[in-house]
């Protein structure tokens, strides 16, 4: 989405697909140039004033200073442009030093905050500012490297501080989105260094075959150097990769295609913090029809869908073919060949999540039984609109806190924010007076593992041991002196062995586990179990390795996601962006989950009846366990 709008008054804020998908290159611009703004002000101050009198701004130092519908002082130092004929403001402000544009940056969200009832950080955002009975303009905010920038173009007409517009105010909102557009452009060719130019967003250009080419060698050559599970993919040969893959990345006819070769290599890598990411507008190419599938038992159950399709396709309904072919054969023909996963449960997941995802325009043909065992074909459209689900998705909260009965249940749904750790202390004095404890883990996807482990250490008084981890080392005289040595000797020192594993590529700095100390604040021991499943995964796996030892826990449910590491991030032509697994944790002892997933001490998996009823009954049996244990 592109745009981020809110009514002030009812505190609403809402994404209405009919709009927001089609104007995201103003987005993926602000974002790129967010990213690769590299040069300061004073050295392209002419190439900027050229650029932009070239789509017809000019400096007006008294044109009044405007976010949304709020009016600034200008700070000292600042510029503004202004074009008369479309009505387009630029302000450009660059304080001397990042850390000053940092301090000051707050003064300027705030005002983005007010309008998008969002809180977007250092990024800002490109945002349609609606509010009742005042003027609605489109603005871009944001934080440049010490450059803070203001884009806006106020519109003709009035919100009601909905989504509801005429045609004709939709297409004043598309027009406003080709003007800021234009400016963003002009921004992106003035500050990003050529070199970088490559890595746009695409909106529109097909890349050539050179830049096609580029971007799948650096990624080749990347995960050669630095990938840390070659292991666990025995039968691959890399090397044998790259020259079955130059051609099709040759001859790929469209930047999709290209992107989809990508992705098919990356899978051969079976890891899931290894993945390629699409451009934003290549995945705006796909969709999928308002129908959720889970595997169960390795079957696909319908276990979601919009209420217009709720007599169509009902409930508990069994998936049993795609466009013509057995499900079994559609998904290894035209899904699982692109999906990066670490671990066969996971892999199934995701098949299940995108079996129906295709090109947006297209339709997809199903055949399903129903739970009354009656077949059915339909044909399903990957556009939807108005969405209802039948179980409404619940709101997503960074942690949660409740009593159940004399038992505290917490769930910690994410470690990629360190208010993770606040809202757990904050929740201390309640759990201090309780018998037990829940801690839910089943939609933590991960973040920060010391996140997890500030948590864990408010509840053991004992030292915890994180995972030991290794990654590789590159020494290229080692390589070289390697070629000489003898692998077959019996006599081979040291040094023969580092040389020889350096030319073998297997040559690894290796670290041991951190040790952390109780909290000196407040350490709560209660008999507590731990739900986990199999979206637990990454940093919050890494909280499980350092709970381990200790005696009061007890997990339960089934089996997590099976991959962390740390992953390295780069860039692809036309916007896309790789992350490549480049750190092998395991357990202090040794112990491998990396591709297997953490088992928990109690298996209790889901069944379709719980999904459709919305029983929990990995819950239910953790407070069952604790009960019956009092």
């Amino acid at each position: 989405m592109s745009f981020l709008t809110s009514c002030s008054q009812k505190g609403t804020i809402d994404h209405p697909k009919d709009i927001f998908e089609e104007m995201s290159p103003g987005n993926d611009l602000m974002s790129f140039l967010v990213e690769m703004d590299e040069k300061d002000i004073a050295n392209v101050i002419d190439s900027l004033e050229i650029k932009l009198k070239s789509i017809g701004f000019q400096h007006n130092e008294n044109y009044p200073f405007v976010i949304g519908n709020d009016t600034l002082v200008r700070p000292e130092g600042a510029f503004m442009w202004v074009n008369s004929r479309n009505g387009v403001s630029l302000f450009l402000y660059e304080p001397k030093s990042k850390d000053e544009a940092n301090s000051q940056w707050p003064e300027f969200s705030h005002h983005i905050d007010r309008y998008t009832g969002m809180n977007h950080g250092k990024l800002g955002t490109f945002y349609l500012k609606l509010e009742p009975e005042h003027p609605t303009s489109l603005n871009a905010t944001f934080l440049s490297n010490k450059k803070i920038v203001q884009l806006r173009k106020p519109l003709t007409f009035v919100s009601s501080g909905t989504f509801e517009f005429s045609e004709e105010q939709l297409k004043e909102v598309n027009s406003a989105d080709n003007d800021m557009v234009k400016v963003l452009d002009g921004l992106v060719d003035v500050f990003v260094s050529e070199k970088n130019q490559i890595y746009r967003p695409l909106n529109g250009k097909s890349l050539t075959e050179d830049e096609r080419l580029f971007g799948f060698i650096n990624f080749w050559t990347e995960v050669k150097y630095n990938f840390a599970f070659f292991d666990q993919v025995p039968n691959l040969d890399w090397q044998q990769v790259l020259l079955d893959y130059l051609p099709k990345v040759r001859n790929a006819n469209s930047n999709l295609e290209y992107y989809r070769v990508l992705q098919e290599v990356c899978a051969l890598l079976n890891d899931g913090h290894t993945n390629i990411y699409l451009p934003s507008s290549l995945q705006r190419e796909f969709g999928s029809p308002a129908v959720k599938f889970t595997s169960i038992d390795g079957t696909l159950f319908v276990t979601n869908s919009d209420k217009q399709l709720e007599n169509m396709a009902p409930l508990g309904s069994q998936l049993i073919k795609v466009n013509g072919h057995l499900v079994e054969e559609y998904i290894e023909k035209q899904i699982s060949r692109y999906i990066s996963s670490s671990t066969e449960h996971i892999r199934r997941n995701m098949e299940a999540h995108e079996v129906l995802q295709g090109i947006r325009t297209d339709s997809v043909r199903i055949e399903i039984r129903t739970p009354a065992n009656q077949m059915k074909q339909l044909s399903l459209s990957r556009n939807p609109s108005n969405i209802e689900w039948i179980i409404p998705n619940e709101p997503w909260e960074l942690s949660t806190f409740r009593k159940i009965g004399d038992i505290s249940y917490v769930s910690l749904n994410s470690f990629n924010n360190s208010q993770i750790v606040e809202e757990f202390e904050g929740y201390l004095g309640s759990i201090v007076s309780s018998k037990a404890l829940i801690i839910d883990l089943r939609k933590n996807g991960g973040g920060n593992s010391w996140n997890g482990y500030n948590i864990l250490k408010h509840l053991t008084d004992q030292p915890i041991i994180t995972s030991k981890w290794k990654t590789r080392e590159h020494k290229p005289a080692y390589k070289a002196w390697g070629s000489f040595v003898d692998e077959d000797s019996d006599n081979l020192g040291s040094w023969d062995r580092e040389a020889l594993a350096s030319f073998n590529d297997d040559y690894w700095f290796e670290s041991g586990p951190d040790t952390i100390v109780p909290s000196n604040d407040r350490v709560v021991e209660l008999p507590t179990v731990v739900l986990i499943g199999n979206n637990t995964a990454s940093a919050a796996e890494d909280f499980l390795v350092a709970a381990d030892p200790i005696e009061h826990f007890t997990t339960m449910g089934d089996n997590t996601y099976g991959s962390t590491g740390q992953p390295m991030f780069i860039r692809l032509p036309g916007g896309g962006k790789a992350r490549i697994c480049t750190k092998r944790d395991t357990y202090p002892d040794g112990r491998e989950f990396v591709g297997y997933g953490i088992q928990p001490d109690i298996l209790v998996q889901k069944t379709i009846e719980d999904i459709l009823t919305g029983e929990d009954s990995v819950l239910n049996m953790a407070i069952k366990k604790i009960t019956e244990s009092n």
